[in-house]
């Protein structure tokens, strides 16, 4: 599950990103096994089958088998088909029975329409242009990513609590020119607040989360878009997190603040070996990061978290990212497996 919470106090944006929780699993394992519906045991043709948060993913054939492999610490397995409810499974449960296991998804029920007490004033393309922004992003590269089914959300602006909603009837399919990959984002919640700022009413955070499956836009990925992966992967907090599990933050260009001053780099940082993940500990509630000599962010933990050795923190929620770090959304995401140039 990749969640999202931002907060922005007057345009300045405050972010957390909560990747995905890893499970240690042996490498090079294969799971087997057939989709059917819960309903009839009849194949389900086509379901779609992948780690969350990577590219890593297959579809069943016309008997409903699949075959996938996965390597140290993948995510999530999510099994998803138009039209069912998604099964989701961590990797323990997955290595009770890797190979020819039945996985069984029900029907997705229709849902009664939700009975609101107050009129939504705002028109659908005043929420959409709100929900674009928040969901993919406040930079350039958001322009060069389209949500192919925009048919599929639904919005509803909240006058009394000043907050606007998104829900999805089917996964938002997202096509990232810039980064050259179709996301397949089931999006499970979305919460937009606002509040009044100088007369003008101005987001002020937004939390949403979701599952997402990436595949290449084309078959070969030219220069550009490699040189569009390797900029969004810089100074990422992904990038941070990898540096910091290896302990390379100096060599990766990160300088760690306190209180505006420099300090020596793991002087407020813990770090323990808990097998192959890096435990955390912050020793202040914030630190401040430079990446670059130019590039400023901060992180703040209340509670020690672990790193795996892809750069995923858990628990997520302990982390509370801020700067640029939090200003890269879905239009700057790169798959948990991504590898750089």
């Amino acid at each position: 599950m990749v969640k999202f919470f931002f907060r922005s106090r007057f345009l300045n944006i405050i972010c957390v990103l909560l990747l995905m929780t890893a499970a240690t699993v042996n490498s090079q394992n294969r799971i087997s096994g057939t989709v059917l519906s819960a309903e009839d045991s009849t194949a389900i043709i086509g379901a779609s089958i992948y780690f969350d948060g990577t590219s890593i993913g297959v579809s069943s054939n016309q008997d409903g088998d699949f075959d996938i492999s996965f390597m140290d610490n993948n995510s999530a397995l999510i099994i998803t088909s138009l039209g069912y409810e998604a099964l989701v499974l961590d990797a323990s449960e997955i290595l009770k029975n890797p190979v020819d296991s039945k996985y069984y998804l029900p029907f997705k029920r229709e849902e009664l329409e939700t009975v609101y007490l107050e009129t939504d004033p705002w028109s659908r393309s005043r929420k959409l242009r709100h929900f674009r922004k928040e969901f993919l992003g406040r930079n350039y590269a958001m322009y060069n990513c389209k949500i192919i089914n925009e048919d599929a959300i639904k919005l509803r602006y909240s006058p009394s609590e000043k907050t606007m909603k998104a829900t999805a009837i089917e996964p938002l399919i997202i096509h990232n020119e810039y980064l050259g990959y179709a996301i397949s984002y089931r999006l499970a919640d979305f919460e937009l607040g606002f509040q009044m700022n100088g007369g003008l009413l101005l987001p002020y955070s937004t939390y949403f989360a979701g599952s997402a499956y990436f595949q290449p836009l084309k078959k070969k990925t030219g220069r550009k878009v490699l040189r569009n992966r390797d900029r969004s992967y810089y100074g990422s907090s992904l990038h941070f997190m990898r540096s910091l599990y290896k302990h390379k933050l100096e060599e990766n260009n990160f300088a760690i603040y306190h209180k505006r001053f420099q300090v020596p780099t793991y002087k407020f940082f813990n770090i323990s070996e808990e097998g192959k993940n890096r435990k955390i500990e912050l020793l202040k509630d914030e630190l401040s990061i430079l990446y670059d000599k130019t590039e400023q962010s901060a992180i703040v933990s209340k509670n020690t978290f672990t790193i795996d050795q892809f750069g995923n923190p858990s628990p997520p929620e302990a982390i509370l990212l801020k700067g640029i770090m939090s200003e890269k959304r879905i239009s700057e995401l790169l798959p948990l497996d991504y590898k750089i140039n």
